[in-house]
């Protein structure tokens, strides 16, 4: 007779205990996915270039309507608290002192990907969906594209748009706000994104 094994999950608050008595290092690159601890890829330069370019941009935004945050926690759930590369934040006057921002304070999630296009796409972007994130893009440095995921049930985002070089968007919270792919993917034009007035 077989025994099914079952793994030990953890909570948000047992995650963070770890990092505070020292079993996870400050220089560990890890996030909290349903329970699980898992190591993050490592940065390659090209994706540390679109982070820097989506940093860039964002901050074009007015500072006293939106917080541009940059590889920092998002608390989902009591088990899941990821690191996207990009998120745009509801603007607070104490910076989020008190604790991580929440599905509900998060206007755009932005996640690049290299290696790990399949798991952002089959694994994390469910989760916000599930956590009723309202847009996330997926940066493909594979295919060169932009991934637009809107409208979040339970089951998924109902509303997916590829986007690749020449193209451009806005984010739904900051629709006048327009974004080139090209800007984004390569140097390219860097006048084409028009900050929202």
């Amino acid at each position: 007779m077989s025994v099914q094994l079952q793994k030990r999950l953890f909570t948000v608050k047992e995650y963070h205990l770890m990092g505070e008595t020292g079993i996870l290092s400050e220089a560990e690159r890890v996030e909290l996915i349903e329970g699980e601890i898992i190591q993050m890829a490592a940065i390659g330069t090209r994706h540390a270039t679109a982070v820097r370019r989506l940093n860039r941009l964002f901050h074009r935004l007015p500072e006293d309507r939106v917080i541009v945050d940059v590889q920092n926690p998002v608390q989902l759930s009591e088990r899941t608290e990821p690191q996207p590369d990009v998120v745009l934040l509801q603007f607070r006057d104490d910076d989020y002192e008190t604790a991580h921002p929440v599905p509900s304070e998060v206007l755009l999630l932005v996640e690049v990907a290299d290696s790990t296009v399949d798991n952002d796409r089959n694994v994390k972007i469910p989760i916000y969906a599930r956590s009723l994130i309202q847009e996330v893009w997926l940066v493909n440095l594979v295919e060169n594209s932009l991934e637009v995921y809107r409208q979040p049930t339970p089951n998924g985002y109902s509303l997916i748009l590829n986007l690749y070089p020449g193209q451009e968007v806005a984010p739904i919270a900051f629709p006048d706000f327009t974004v080139s792919v090209d800007l984004i993917l390569s140097a390219g034009d860097r006048t084409s994104s028009t900050p929202e007035q």
